[in-house]
Protein backbone atom coordinates (compact mmCIF):
# COMPACT_ATOMS: atom_id res chain seq x y z
CA UNK A 1 0.00 0.00 0.00
CA UNK A 2 1.26 3.47 -0.29
CA UNK A 3 0.25 5.12 3.20
CA UNK A 4 1.01 8.93 3.62
CA UNK A 5 1.52 10.13 7.11
CA UNK A 6 0.34 13.12 8.04
CA UNK A 7 1.17 15.28 11.45
CA UNK A 8 1.54 19.13 12.59
CA UNK A 9 4.58 20.41 12.94
CA UNK A 10 6.06 19.20 16.40
CA UNK A 11 8.05 16.49 17.57
CA UNK A 12 5.35 15.85 20.70
CA UNK A 13 2.75 15.41 17.27
CA UNK A 14 5.25 13.06 14.96
CA UNK A 15 6.62 10.74 17.95
CA UNK A 16 3.35 9.12 18.92
CA UNK A 17 2.73 8.34 14.87
CA UNK A 18 6.45 7.40 13.91
CA UNK A 19 6.05 3.81 15.11
CA UNK A 20 3.33 3.15 13.45
CA UNK A 21 4.81 4.99 10.08
CA UNK A 22 8.37 2.69 10.88
CA UNK A 23 6.10 -0.40 11.18
CA UNK A 24 4.67 0.25 7.80
CA UNK A 25 7.63 0.62 6.17
CA UNK A 26 9.09 -2.28 7.48
CA UNK A 27 6.27 -4.20 5.70
CA UNK A 28 7.57 -2.58 2.33
CA UNK A 29 4.60 -0.41 2.30
CA UNK A 30 5.93 2.99 0.77
CA UNK A 31 5.30 5.45 3.40
CA UNK A 32 5.48 9.28 3.27
CA UNK A 33 5.22 11.80 5.80
CA UNK A 34 4.31 15.06 5.74
CA UNK A 35 4.73 18.04 7.97
CA UNK A 36 5.88 21.25 8.48
CA UNK A 37 9.44 22.18 6.76
CA UNK A 38 10.80 22.34 9.92
CA UNK A 39 10.41 18.80 10.90
CA UNK A 40 11.52 17.20 7.30
CA UNK A 41 14.94 17.13 8.84
CA UNK A 42 13.70 15.21 12.39
CA UNK A 43 11.73 12.72 10.34
CA UNK A 44 14.34 11.78 7.66
CA UNK A 45 16.65 11.57 10.25
CA UNK A 46 14.08 8.92 12.05
CA UNK A 47 14.95 7.27 8.96
CA UNK A 48 11.49 8.25 6.81
CA UNK A 49 10.37 9.87 3.91
CA UNK A 50 9.76 13.30 4.63
CA UNK A 51 7.62 16.30 2.54
CA UNK A 52 7.37 20.09 3.32
CA UNK A 53 3.66 20.71 3.80
CA UNK A 54 2.30 24.17 5.27
CA UNK A 55 4.79 26.33 6.76
CA UNK A 56 7.50 26.01 10.06
CA UNK A 57 6.12 25.84 13.31
CA UNK A 58 7.33 29.49 14.08
CA UNK A 59 5.51 30.96 11.10
CA UNK A 60 2.31 28.89 12.36
CA UNK A 61 2.33 30.54 15.92
CA UNK A 62 3.42 33.93 14.24
CA UNK A 63 0.69 34.20 12.27
CA UNK A 64 -1.60 33.09 15.16
CA UNK A 65 -0.90 35.72 17.40
CA UNK A 66 -1.23 38.21 14.82
CA UNK A 67 -4.39 37.43 13.28
CA UNK A 68 -6.12 35.97 16.23
CA UNK A 69 -4.48 37.44 19.03
CA UNK A 70 -6.19 36.40 22.16
CA UNK A 71 -7.49 32.70 23.96
CA UNK A 72 -7.94 31.20 21.23
CA UNK A 73 -5.26 31.56 18.76
CA UNK A 74 -3.70 28.16 19.61
CA UNK A 75 -7.02 26.67 18.09
CA UNK A 76 -7.03 28.67 15.12
CA UNK A 77 -3.50 27.97 14.97
CA UNK A 78 -4.46 23.89 14.39
CA UNK A 79 -7.19 24.60 12.34
CA UNK A 80 -8.18 27.88 9.94
CA UNK A 81 -4.41 28.34 9.43
CA UNK A 82 -2.42 25.18 9.52
CA UNK A 83 -4.93 23.19 7.27
CA UNK A 84 -5.40 26.39 4.85
CA UNK A 85 -1.73 26.14 4.70
CA UNK A 86 -1.02 22.54 4.21
CA UNK A 87 -4.09 21.51 2.41
CA UNK A 88 -2.58 23.39 -1.28
CA UNK A 89 0.44 21.30 -0.59
CA UNK A 90 -0.98 17.60 0.23
CA UNK A 91 -3.06 18.31 -2.88
CA UNK A 92 -0.35 18.64 -4.99
CA UNK A 93 1.76 15.88 -3.19
CA UNK A 94 -1.36 13.46 -3.88
CA UNK A 95 -1.94 14.40 -7.59
CA UNK A 96 1.51 12.67 -8.38
CA UNK A 97 1.49 10.27 -5.84
CA UNK A 98 -2.23 9.25 -4.55
CA UNK A 99 -1.99 7.22 -1.80
CA UNK A 100 -4.50 3.75 -0.71
CA UNK A 101 -4.17 5.15 3.24
CA UNK A 102 -3.92 8.40 4.81
CA UNK A 103 -2.75 7.97 8.65
CA UNK A 104 -2.82 11.37 10.94
CA UNK A 105 -2.17 12.10 14.49
CA UNK A 106 -5.05 13.65 15.60
CA UNK A 107 -4.61 17.04 15.62
CA UNK A 108 -3.51 17.33 12.69
CA UNK A 109 -6.65 17.91 10.76
CA UNK A 110 -5.97 18.61 7.12
CA UNK A 111 -5.86 14.57 6.49
CA UNK A 112 -9.23 14.38 7.07
CA UNK A 113 -10.63 17.27 4.77
CA UNK A 114 -7.91 15.55 2.20
CA UNK A 115 -9.75 12.30 2.37
CA UNK A 116 -13.33 13.55 1.74
CA UNK A 117 -12.03 15.04 -1.38
CA UNK A 118 -10.25 12.51 -2.69
CA UNK A 119 -12.55 9.72 -1.10
CA UNK A 120 -9.25 7.78 0.35
CA UNK A 121 -9.64 6.04 3.65
CA UNK A 122 -8.05 7.44 6.75
CA UNK A 123 -7.03 6.75 10.18
CA UNK A 124 -6.47 8.66 13.39
CA UNK A 125 -3.78 8.08 15.34
CA UNK A 126 -3.80 9.16 18.70
CA UNK A 127 -1.14 10.52 21.40
CA UNK A 128 -0.40 8.35 24.32
CA UNK A 129 -2.78 11.18 26.39
CA UNK A 130 -6.99 11.41 26.78
CA UNK A 131 -8.56 12.26 23.79
CA UNK A 132 -9.05 15.86 23.68
CA UNK A 133 -11.87 16.83 25.32
CA UNK A 134 -15.17 16.92 23.39
CA UNK A 135 -16.16 20.50 23.61
CA UNK A 136 -12.41 21.34 22.18
CA UNK A 137 -13.50 19.01 19.41
CA UNK A 138 -16.57 20.73 19.09
CA UNK A 139 -14.73 24.45 19.02
CA UNK A 140 -12.40 23.07 16.44
CA UNK A 141 -14.73 21.49 13.96
CA UNK A 142 -17.15 25.02 13.93
CA UNK A 143 -13.63 26.54 12.98
CA UNK A 144 -13.08 23.88 10.63
CA UNK A 145 -16.56 24.75 8.95
CA UNK A 146 -15.25 27.54 6.79
CA UNK A 147 -12.03 25.70 5.80
CA UNK A 148 -14.39 22.75 4.10
CA UNK A 149 -16.77 25.05 2.81
CA UNK A 150 -13.92 26.90 1.01
CA UNK A 151 -12.60 23.33 -0.27
CA UNK A 152 -16.15 23.06 -1.86
CA UNK A 153 -16.39 20.00 0.30
CA UNK A 154 -20.66 19.71 1.58
CA UNK A 155 -20.24 16.37 3.34
CA UNK A 156 -20.20 17.03 7.37
CA UNK A 157 -16.64 18.30 9.11
CA UNK A 158 -14.83 15.24 10.26
CA UNK A 159 -12.46 15.34 13.30
CA UNK A 160 -11.74 11.70 13.05
CA UNK A 161 -11.25 9.30 10.74
CA UNK A 162 -12.61 5.45 9.63
CA UNK A 163 -10.58 4.48 12.55
CA UNK A 164 -9.06 5.70 15.92
CA UNK A 165 -6.43 4.21 17.39
CA UNK A 166 -6.37 4.71 21.26
CA UNK A 167 -3.00 4.47 22.73
CA UNK A 168 -3.63 6.28 25.85
CA UNK A 169 -3.43 3.37 28.32
CA UNK A 170 -7.44 3.07 29.44
CA UNK A 171 -7.42 3.58 32.95
CA UNK A 172 -6.43 7.30 32.35
CA UNK A 173 -8.92 7.23 29.02
CA UNK A 174 -11.86 9.38 29.87
CA UNK A 175 -15.40 9.10 29.17
CA UNK A 176 -14.66 11.83 26.00
CA UNK A 177 -13.68 8.28 24.30
CA UNK A 178 -17.14 6.80 23.88
CA UNK A 179 -17.71 9.95 21.59
CA UNK A 180 -15.59 8.68 19.11
CA UNK A 181 -16.43 6.11 16.26
CA UNK A 182 -14.09 2.85 15.35
CA UNK A 183 -12.29 2.92 18.67
CA UNK A 184 -9.01 0.66 18.45
CA UNK A 185 -6.53 0.23 22.06
CA UNK A 186 -3.31 -0.16 20.87
CA UNK A 187 -0.29 -0.48 22.63
CA UNK A 188 1.79 3.15 23.28
CA UNK A 189 5.27 3.03 22.58
CA UNK A 190 7.66 5.31 23.50
CA UNK A 191 9.23 6.98 20.97
CA UNK A 192 11.69 10.09 21.17
CA UNK A 193 13.52 10.09 17.94
CA UNK A 194 16.36 8.55 16.35
CA UNK A 195 18.22 6.07 17.86
CA UNK A 196 21.24 7.47 19.97
CA UNK A 197 23.91 5.62 21.60
CA UNK A 198 23.93 6.00 24.80
CA UNK A 199 26.20 7.57 27.03
CA UNK A 200 28.89 5.23 28.47
CA UNK A 201 28.05 6.99 32.50
CA UNK A 202 24.54 6.09 32.10
CA UNK A 203 24.71 2.59 32.56
CA UNK A 204 27.33 3.26 35.62
CA UNK A 205 24.46 5.42 37.25
CA UNK A 206 24.53 4.19 41.18
CA UNK A 207 21.36 2.11 42.02
CA UNK A 208 18.78 3.12 43.10
CA UNK A 209 18.66 5.88 41.10
CA UNK A 210 15.96 9.05 40.47
CA UNK A 211 15.24 10.26 37.48
CA UNK A 212 13.57 14.09 37.95
CA UNK A 213 11.71 16.35 34.56
CA UNK A 214 9.62 18.46 34.27
CA UNK A 215 9.61 18.33 30.43
CA UNK A 216 10.59 21.45 28.30
CA UNK A 217 7.66 23.98 28.70
CA UNK A 218 9.32 27.28 30.29
CA UNK A 219 6.11 28.33 32.50
CA UNK A 220 6.41 24.32 34.28
CA UNK A 221 9.78 23.91 34.41
CA UNK A 222 12.09 26.10 36.41
CA UNK A 223 15.37 25.73 38.56
CA UNK A 224 13.82 26.68 41.62
CA UNK A 225 11.38 23.67 41.65
CA UNK A 226 14.15 21.31 39.50
CA UNK A 227 16.39 22.65 42.10
CA UNK A 228 13.67 21.52 45.10
CA UNK A 229 13.31 18.22 44.07
CA UNK A 230 17.09 17.19 43.58
CA UNK A 231 17.51 19.19 46.84
CA UNK A 232 14.79 16.36 48.49
CA UNK A 233 15.23 13.67 46.85
CA UNK A 234 19.22 13.07 46.02
CA UNK A 235 19.85 11.76 50.21
CA UNK A 236 17.29 8.80 49.62
CA UNK A 237 19.27 7.86 46.52
CA UNK A 238 22.56 6.90 45.25
CA UNK A 239 22.16 8.81 42.13
CA UNK A 240 19.92 11.61 40.78
CA UNK A 241 19.42 12.33 37.29
CA UNK A 242 17.81 15.32 36.30
CA UNK A 243 17.28 16.79 32.45
CA UNK A 244 16.66 20.20 33.14
CA UNK A 245 14.38 21.01 29.81
CA UNK A 246 14.59 25.03 28.67
CA UNK A 247 16.68 25.60 31.48
CA UNK A 248 20.72 25.58 31.53
CA UNK A 249 22.43 23.08 33.15
CA UNK A 250 24.17 25.42 34.93
CA UNK A 251 21.07 27.28 36.14
CA UNK A 252 20.49 24.38 39.07
CA UNK A 253 23.72 25.89 40.73
CA UNK A 254 26.34 23.71 42.63
CA UNK A 255 25.31 20.10 42.93
CA UNK A 256 26.09 17.06 44.71
CA UNK A 257 28.67 14.17 42.76
CA UNK A 258 25.24 11.96 42.91
CA UNK A 259 23.69 14.07 40.83
CA UNK A 260 24.02 14.40 37.04
CA UNK A 261 22.01 16.73 34.91
CA UNK A 262 21.35 17.08 31.41
CA UNK A 263 19.62 19.34 29.43
CA UNK A 264 17.96 16.61 27.20
CA UNK A 265 18.45 12.64 27.39
CA UNK A 266 15.79 10.69 25.76
CA UNK A 267 13.60 8.93 28.02
CA UNK A 268 13.96 5.64 26.48
CA UNK A 269 17.78 5.80 26.94
CA UNK A 270 16.78 6.75 30.58
CA UNK A 271 14.52 4.82 32.18
CA UNK A 272 16.13 0.89 31.97
CA UNK A 273 18.77 2.65 34.46
CA UNK A 274 16.63 4.18 36.82
CA UNK A 275 14.52 3.26 40.48
CA UNK A 276 11.77 6.32 40.52
CA UNK A 277 10.44 9.01 38.23
CA UNK A 278 9.48 12.91 39.56
CA UNK A 279 7.65 14.46 36.98
CA UNK A 280 5.08 17.25 36.43
CA UNK A 281 2.65 14.68 35.03
CA UNK A 282 3.37 15.19 31.34
CA UNK A 283 2.30 12.28 28.83
CA UNK A 284 5.31 11.39 28.41
CA UNK A 285 7.00 11.18 31.78
CA UNK A 286 3.33 9.12 32.99
CA UNK A 287 3.25 6.87 30.01
CA UNK A 288 7.20 6.10 30.38
CA UNK A 289 7.22 5.53 33.62
CA UNK A 290 3.95 3.19 33.32
CA UNK A 291 6.17 1.03 30.76
CA UNK A 292 8.63 0.19 32.35
CA UNK A 293 6.96 -0.36 35.65
CA UNK A 294 8.45 2.53 37.82
CA UNK A 295 7.18 4.56 40.40
CA UNK A 296 5.55 7.74 39.65
CA UNK A 297 6.10 10.56 42.00
CA UNK A 298 3.91 13.56 40.03
CA UNK A 299 3.73 16.59 40.50
CA UNK A 300 0.96 18.82 38.59
CA UNK A 301 1.68 22.71 37.83
CA UNK A 302 -1.58 23.91 36.74
CA UNK A 303 -2.58 22.16 33.37
CA UNK A 304 -5.83 20.29 34.07
CA UNK A 305 -3.97 17.57 31.35
CA UNK A 306 -1.77 16.78 34.19
CA UNK A 307 -3.76 17.37 37.25
CA UNK A 308 -6.00 14.39 35.71
CA UNK A 309 -2.79 12.42 35.07
CA UNK A 310 -1.49 12.83 38.86
CA UNK A 311 -4.68 11.75 40.30
CA UNK A 312 -4.99 8.96 37.91
CA UNK A 313 -1.28 7.94 38.94
CA UNK A 314 -2.08 7.80 42.68
CA UNK A 315 -5.72 6.26 42.39
CA UNK A 316 -3.92 3.31 40.58
CA UNK A 317 -1.56 2.94 42.83
CA UNK A 318 1.21 3.20 40.20
CA UNK A 319 2.78 5.90 42.40
CA UNK A 320 2.03 9.31 44.43
CA UNK A 321 0.95 12.76 43.66
CA UNK A 322 1.38 16.63 45.34
CA UNK A 323 -0.65 19.44 44.60
CA UNK A 324 1.21 22.17 43.68
CA UNK A 325 0.18 24.55 46.95
CA UNK A 326 2.12 21.42 48.76
CA UNK A 327 5.37 20.59 46.56
CA UNK A 328 7.82 21.39 49.58
CA UNK A 329 11.10 19.88 49.76
CA UNK A 330 9.92 18.26 52.47
CA UNK A 331 6.46 16.62 51.22
CA UNK A 332 8.46 15.93 48.02
CA UNK A 333 11.01 13.81 50.17
CA UNK A 334 8.08 12.18 52.06
CA UNK A 335 6.80 10.62 49.15
CA UNK A 336 9.52 9.98 47.67
CA UNK A 337 10.71 7.81 50.40
CA UNK A 338 7.13 5.89 50.33
CA UNK A 339 7.72 5.10 46.67
CA UNK A 340 10.94 4.06 47.05
CA UNK A 341 9.97 1.37 50.06
CA UNK A 342 6.87 0.28 49.12
CA UNK A 343 7.27 -2.32 46.92
CA UNK A 344 2.85 -2.33 45.94
CA UNK A 345 3.88 0.84 43.24
CA UNK A 346 6.04 -1.31 40.96
CA UNK A 347 3.73 -4.41 40.99
CA UNK A 348 0.71 -2.12 40.58
CA UNK A 349 2.58 -0.80 37.52
CA UNK A 350 3.49 -4.40 36.23
CA UNK A 351 -0.01 -5.25 36.19
CA UNK A 352 -1.05 -2.39 34.48
CA UNK A 353 1.90 -2.51 32.04
CA UNK A 354 0.43 -6.10 31.39
CA UNK A 355 -2.63 -5.23 30.33
CA UNK A 356 -1.05 -2.96 27.71
CA UNK A 357 1.08 -5.61 26.47
CA UNK A 358 -2.12 -7.71 24.96
CA UNK A 359 -2.46 -4.79 22.87
CA UNK A 360 -1.69 -4.94 19.52
CA UNK A 361 1.67 -3.57 18.90
CA UNK A 362 2.36 -1.44 15.43
CA UNK A 363 3.82 -4.24 13.72
CA UNK A 364 0.26 -5.74 14.01
CA UNK A 365 -1.59 -2.71 13.47
CA UNK A 366 -0.06 -2.41 10.41
CA UNK A 367 -1.12 -5.91 9.24
CA UNK A 368 -4.83 -4.92 10.39
CA UNK A 369 -4.93 -1.86 8.75
CA UNK A 370 -3.36 -3.50 5.44
CA UNK A 371 -6.29 -6.54 5.52
CA UNK A 372 -9.35 -3.65 6.33
CA UNK A 373 -7.75 -1.08 3.37
CA UNK A 374 -5.94 -2.88 0.92
CA UNK A 375 -7.49 -2.13 -2.35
Amino acid sequence: MKILVTTFPAFGHFHPVAPLALAAQRADHEVRVASGGDLVTWIQQCGLSAHPVGMPLPELIAKAESDYPGEDSVVQMFTRIWVSAALPDLLRLTDDWRPDLIIHEEEEYAALLLAAMHGIPCVTHSWNAPVRPRDSREVAAKLLDAVWAEAHVSTPVRMTGNLYLDACPEPFQTEDITAIPGVIGVRPVLFDGPFLKPPSWLAQLQRPAAYVTLGTVPVFSTPELLGTIVAAVSPLVASVLVTTGPNPVLSLGDLPTSVHAEQYLPQSLILPHVDLVVSHGGAGGTVGALLYALPHLALPLGGQSQITAAEKVQSLGIGLQIAPANQSLDAIRAAARQLLSEESFHQHAEQLRGKLDKRPTPNEVIRLLAERFAQ
